[in-house]
């Protein structure tokens, strides 16, 4: 009784997060992103009051000590990581920044897309059909693609930060910040694809033999 009120909720539950208010709501907010991507290349942002917050990775120049004489230590701080705020300036880091976010937000959008033609499918019963073994192949590809390009952007702020500020004991580095664990997800996913699309031959073959 408990396993079939589980099979009867499940698709709701996939159904309801991949409805079709959160997909407009996101392809409404990827068009407010696009938008302000334009208006930053015609407008002059600066000195209204707008900042960023950017990840930073840090190098601490100081030497690590112990608590007590007794305690001999050469250990040294090597990366810290935090946030850096500053102003809106107009020009390529900006506009270069919004360009990359829209782009990753356009691959969370369309793995959510594919998700929602996933569940509507289940909810429909239609499992093993060689377009959800495509769909989930592609959002794979896309979450490990999306890695690829978050990683990119946090290096570019990195960088960016890197050759234009600098801080008393602490100098900025630039450095790549990429999900080992979201690139296997990724690699997961696509063996899943796989497991799909063998079985919806599977299933096609026992069709046309019954």
């Amino acid at each position: 009784m408990a396993n079939e009120s589980t099979r009867q909720a499940f698709p709701r539950i996939l159904h309801t997060v991949g409805s079709q208010h959160s997909v407009v709501a996101g392809w409404v907010s990827l068009a407010l992103l696009t938008g302000l991507l334009v208006f930053s290349l015609g407008v002059n942002l600066e000195g209204n009051n707008l900042t960023m917050n950017l990840p930073v990775a840090l190098e601490l120049n100081a030497p690590v000590h112990g608590s007590s004489a007794s305690i001999q230590t050469d250990a040294r701080i090597e990366k810290l990581r935090g946030n850096l705020r500053l102003p809106v300036r107009n020009g390529a880091f900006f506009s270069g920044s919004m360009f990359l976010i829209v782009l990753l937000f356009g691959f969370l959008l369309w793995v959510l897309t594919q998700l929602r033609h996933i569940f509507r499918s289940l909810s429909r019963g239609l499992l093993f059909i060689p377009e959800n073994a495509r769909r989930i192949r592609w959002v794979g590809l896309t979450v490990i693609f999306g890695e690829l390009v978050r990683a990119a952007l946090v290096y570019f702020w990195s960088y960016y930060t890197s050759l234009h500020f600098t801080a008393n004991g602490l100098r900025f580095v630039a450095s790549i910040d990429l999900s080992v664990i979201t690139i296997i997800g990724g690699l997961a996913i696509l063996v899943i694809a796989e497991v799909f699309r063998e079985a919806t031959r599977l299933h096609e073959d026992q069709s046309l033999t019954i």
